[in-house]
């Protein structure tokens, strides 16, 4: 029994070259943001075990990663390609998509670091997260909409703890 898979494009050039340069400016942001961690000499930690040290060779990672794909699309004539057309026509998917980003770049950039403990900007953002994008379990399940913000209060709350702890105790991350 054979099997014959046809040899279909995925994406184009050009999409593989948006998110080439889209990889490598994340993993730049990464790897500078890690290398200006405090390195915590003053405790005597050990030079392998400083905080940033993970974070900063996963962003060299993505960031080499988004090169090679940068130039295997500069090949493909990526930079010449016509914009690709919009694959994605759900407008549920999209909305869902807005939201992840918005709410994402706004814990990243508002509620981290900004005045709001790190532990309640966690809160917030995973509380929020569920509460607001489970809603179609929600319905399958047929929850009610208190029980729904109820358990989503209870995750959040639990993993802000976790998240905020482990940073603390374990990778010895001072958090805002």
């Amino acid at each position: 029994m054979s099997m014959e898979v046809e040899d279909e494009e995925v994406t184009s050039p050009r999409e593989d070259l948006i998110a080439a340069v889209l990889c490598v400016a994340f993993g730049l942001a990464v790897s500078i943001g890690a290398w200006r961690m405090d390195r915590l000499e003053k405790l005597s930690i050990n030079p392998y075990e400083v905080p940033g040290l993970v974070p900063f060779f996963l962003g060299c990672a993505i960031t080499v990663l988004g090169l090679v794909l940068l130039i295997r699309a500069w090949a493909q004539g990526g930079w010449q390609a016509p914009a690709a057309l919009a694959k994605v026509q759900d407008p549920t998917l999209l909305r869902h998509m807005a939201l992840v980003f918005g709410w994402s770049m706004f814990y990243a950039l508002v509620l981290v670091g900004k005045g709001v403990p790190f532990m309640l900007g966690t809160f917030l953002f995973i509380t929020v997260f569920i509460g607001v994008l489970d809603r179609q379990r929600q319905i399958e399940l047929g929850r009610s909409a208190n029980a729904q913000w109820v358990r989503a209060a209870i995750y959040g709350g639990c993993w802000s703890l976790l998240v905020a702890l482990s940073f603390e105790y374990i990778f010895l991350v001072r958090l805002p």
